[in-house]
């Protein structure tokens, strides 16, 4: 019977006394952010990387693309975002490119693009993401992907 007692108090002891340990993720990201990378090589690929800089601070960033039925505002890269997307059972109409970044942190779906067949949606989406948050054409793709970001 004391050794349960001593047990118990020992696992007592050692369940309050852990600290909780927790994380916070520091990114400089913005409409203003730079991003630099490659983007030739994500034809016919879902997923992309880039190199950011904001002042100065490099991240590195991972997303991908990927072709939906939801359509977005116009036919180029917009402010328009979603958090959830649908997909047809009709292929030819999943031609509406969305775009996500999923480190360091993750954005909600941003539009890309539209009017591709649904077969060059599939080959040029993650194409098409890394073109707009390298391009300085598009800051309000990179406010979009940038401002809407979670854990």
């Amino acid at each position: 019977m004391k050794l349960k007692i001593i047990l118990a108090g020992a696992m007592l002891c050692a369940i309050t006394t852990t600290g909780a340990q927790a994380v916070t993720k520091c990114v400089a990201l913005n409409s203003s952010t730079t991003c630099t990378s490659s983007y030739s090589q994500y034809l016919d690929h879902t997923d992309r990387a880039a190199t950011c800089t904001t002042n100065g601070v490099s991240t590195p960033i991972r997303g991908i693309g990927i072709c939906s039925s939801t359509k977005g505002v116009s036919t180029v890269a917009t402010t328009t975002t979603a958090t959830e997307l649908d997909t047809s059972y009709g292929t030819e109409e999943n031609n509406n490119c969305w775009c996500r970044m999923i480190s360091p942190a993750v954005s909600r779906w941003v539009f890309g693009r539209s009017g591709l067949s649904a077969g060059d949606c599939a080959t040029e989406c993650a194409y098409s993401c890394a073109f707009n948050a390298r391009d300085s054409n598009f800051p309000a793709f990179r406010s979009a992907l940038f401002g809407s970001l979670s854990d």
